[in-house]
């Protein structure tokens, strides 16, 4: 009788831990992971090896981040996103580069700062130009570098511009399919109001402790 029930409680035991690694048997559950890299192919793969499908909801996944996976009975994995933290992604740095047709300036003392955030194939970006005084203009139209190249797409990408030059003038950035820079343009007349490109003399002399701002959102390759 005790080897009976000696047998019957092995199976018990052995049936439990068998349903608790098997999907099927235990159903669907879900787990806090860390993000070891990420696929090209709409995936994640975990620090302890889990592969999971990203859902529409998880947007611009990285390396490090702290997930919500969540397993089927079948056994596969997939995540809806981030989970909160004290943390607020924010805006990256960077240094755009700042060259013109003819002559490249030299950037000297000036303050050129650039801002983006990207959000799967979307970039939003945001740059701050201010010459000093050891900078030097070059000559011919501007070009400021793009964090990331544009899409070799059949659309082209128009932003905003502003110059604050004694007065303030009011124009656009543009990055045209594959880009890794967008040019300047600002009105070259009041009427009939064409544009032309910005340089060191247009729309007004660029010099020190002018502010130049541009911003735009592109989809890149």
């Amino acid at each position: 009788m005790s080897v009976n029930r000696a047998l019957a409680d092995e199976l018990a035991r052995q049936a439990v831990a068998v349903g608790a690694s098997a999907p099927e048997v235990r159903g669907g559950n879900w787990r806090q992971a860390t993000v070891a890299t990420v696929g090209s192919s709409g995936t994640v793969m975990t620090t302890d090896g889990i592969v999971a499908r990203r859902l529409e909801s998880y947007l611009n996944p990285a390396v490090g981040d702290l997930i919500r996976i969540d397993a089927s009975s079948s056994g596969d994995w997939t995540t809806p996103g981030r989970i909160a933290t004290t943390a607020v992604r924010g805006w990256t740095s960077y240094t755009p580069t700042w060259t013109a047709g003819t002559t490249n300036p030299t950037v000297g003392n000036a303050v050129r700062a650039g801002r983006y955030q990207r959000f799967e194939k979307t970039c939003h970006l945001a740059i701050r130009l201010v010459p000093g005084s050891t900078t030097g203009f070059g000559s011919g139209a501007y070009l400021f570098g793009l964090p990331f190249p544009a899409a070799d797409d059949v659309v082209e990408y128009v932003g905003s511009a502003r110059l604050t030059a004694g007065s303030t003038y009011i124009g656009q950035c543009f990055a045209g399919a594959g880009a890794t820079e967008m040019n300047v343009t600002f009105p070259a007349s009041a009427t009939p109001a064409t544009a032309a490109n910005m340089t060191q003399a247009a729309p007004a002399t660029f010099a020190s402790g002018h502010i130049l701002r541009l911003s735009l959102t592109y989809q890149t390759a």
